[in-house]
């Protein structure tokens, strides 16, 4: 695997939530352009240069949450 292919960022040593009903669990997952490549085989994964590698130390990971909840008319009042 070349850096052109490999990981952007690996999770490795972690509790991972998927949200995925078919899988629900890891402890590693690979990034690469903002998506998931692989998941609980990081020892597999080459990396490049410039792929960032986090031991979690068994932390959780959940999926991003983007809240738009605003209040924009009440705050701009204030």
């Amino acid at each position: 695997m070349n850096s052109k292919t490999a990981p952007d960022l690996i999770l490795h040593n972690g509790r991972i939530t998927t949200l995925d009903s078919q899988y629900p669990a890891a402890r590693n997952v690979a990034i690469k352009d903002g998506r998931v490549v692989g998941l609980d085989d990081a020892e597999g994964y080459e990396h490049g240069p410039n792929t960032k590698i986090i031991d979690l130390q068994g932390r959780r990971v959940i999926p991003g949450l983007n809240d738009s909840h605003l209040h924009v008319i009440r705050a701009g009042l204030y």
